[in-house]
Formats: C-alpha cells, sequence, structure tokens
C-alpha cells in the first residue's frame, strides 16, 4: 500500500513540475520587467514552510516531504500525508489559477 501511495503522489509531482517550471519562467520575465513584486507565492498561514516568490521551491519541499514519509504504521502517518495531500492540491489550485489568467491575458493582446 505505502508504494502505491508514494507512486501515486510522485506521478502528482511530475504532473504540476512543467506548470510550476512555466510558470516560474512567467514570474521571472515580470519580475525583470518590474511588474512581479511580492515577498512569497504562498502566504505565511498555509503549510509550506518555504517563503519564495518562485513555484519550484515549494514542489521542493512537497518532493521532500514525500521522500520523508513515515511508513503507514507510524502513528505520524496519517498527519503527514495529509498536510502533504494539502500542500499539492493548493499547488494544482494555485498554478491551474494563474496558467488560465496568463492564457485569458495571451488571447486578449
Amino acid at each position: 500500500m505505502s508504494s502505491l501511495i508514494h507512486k501515486r503522489i510522485e506521478d502528482n509531482l511530475k504532473e504540476i513540475l512543467p506548470l510550476a517550471q512555466k510558470a516560474d519562467e512567467i514570474l521571472t520575465e515580470l519580475k525583470l520587467e518590474n511588474k512581479g513584486s511580492f515577498s512569497a507565492v504562498f502566504s505565511a498561514n498555509t503549510l509550506f514552510k518555504v517563503k519564495s516568490t518562485l513555484f519550484l521551491p515549494y514542489l521542493e519541499e512537497a518532493s521532500n516531504d514525500l521522500k520523508n514519509l513515515p511508513q503507514p504504521q507510524e502513528p505520524a502517518f496519517e498527519i503527514l500525508l495529509t498536510d502533504l495531500l494539502k500542500k499539492i492540491e493548493l499547488l494544482h489550485q494555485i498554478l491551474g489559477s494563474f496558467h488560465e489568467i496568463q492564457d485569458d491575458q495571451n488571447s486578449q493582446k
């Protein structure tokens, strides 16, 4: 069971990777044009420990969380798994919205 959980989460993270990379490229371009002035992608009150103006550090944190996930029979497993899934869900939501807005802006040009 544990390997199935790990595989599914790993697949999910791989799915997010190109979206995060593209978003980071866009954010870097905006910053160079002095259009992106914010201190972090996610606010301090999320489950993420990292604070960055790019998405990849958040994805890396989720990947590290997966690597450090204890075995299912350990007491902390359920809590840590739930937190990891919430992080992944948040990444999916924000990246999805980010790219949707970007696509809308590009189609209006």
